[in-house]
C-alpha cells in the first residue's frame, strides 16, 4: 500500500464521489489516499471550503477493504493539522449513514449538530468537529515524527 499526497487528486475526488456521494465541494480541493499494490483506490480523504480556520473532510473507503492505518490517519490530518496548522476540521455526514458517525467518533471527533433538509433530497447533515489540540493527543497522532514533512505547502493543490 502506497499513501499519496495530492497526487492523482481529481481522479481521487470522483472515486470518493462514486463511493459516498459527496455533492457540493466548494473551494479548492485537496486529497490524501491510499492505493493498493495494483495502485487502485483503497480510501480517500477529500478536504474542501478552506477558510482559514477550517476544512471540510470526507472520508471515502473501498467497501470491506482493510485500510485504516496509523499511518493513513496520520497523513490525512498531517495537512490540517502540521502543514496548514488550522485549529480546526469539519466531518460533514449524512444523518442515516450510522456507520461513518461511529467511525469519525473513534477518530475523535465530536457531534455539533445537525442540518435539517440539507441535501435536495431532504435528508439532513451531521456535522462532526476535530480540533488541533485533540488531534495531538490522540493515541494515534505522531505528530512529532511527522511534523515539516510538507511544510512548505500553504495552500490546497489539487488543479
Amino acid at each position: 500500500m502506497k499513501i499519496l499526497r495530492a497526487e492523482r487528486c481529481q481522479e481521487a475526488v470522483a472515486w470518493a464521489k462514486g463511493i459516498i456521494g459527496i455533492e457540493g465541494l466548494t473551494g479548492e480541493v485537496i486529497t490524501v489516499s491510499l492505493v493498493d499494490d495494483q495502485d487502485e483506490f483503497l480510501a480517500v480523504t477529500v478536504f474542501s471550503a478552506y477558510t482559514g480556520t477550517n476544512l471540510d473532510m470526507h472520508i471515502a473507503a473501498r467497501p470491506k477493504s482493510n485500510w485504516v492505518s496509523r499511518s493513513y490517519f496520520n497523513a490525512a490530518f498531517e495537512l490540517p493539522f502540521v502543514v496548514l496548522e488550522l485549529p480546526r476540521i469539519t466531518g460533514l455526514i449524512r444523518a442515516e449513514n450510522l456507520r461513518a458517525q461511529r467511525f469519525v467518533t473513534r477518530l475523535g471527533f465530536q457531534y455539533e449538530g445537525r442540518m435539517r433538509k440539507a441535501f435536495p433530497d431532504g435528508g439532513d447533515l451531521v456535522l462532526y468537529g476535530l480540533l488541533r489540540e485533540e488531534y495531538l493527543k490522540h493515541p494515534w497522532s505522531d505528530y512529532e515524527t511527522t511534523r515539516g514533512t510538507a511544510r512548505n505547502q500553504k495552500r490546497l493543490p489539487c488543479d
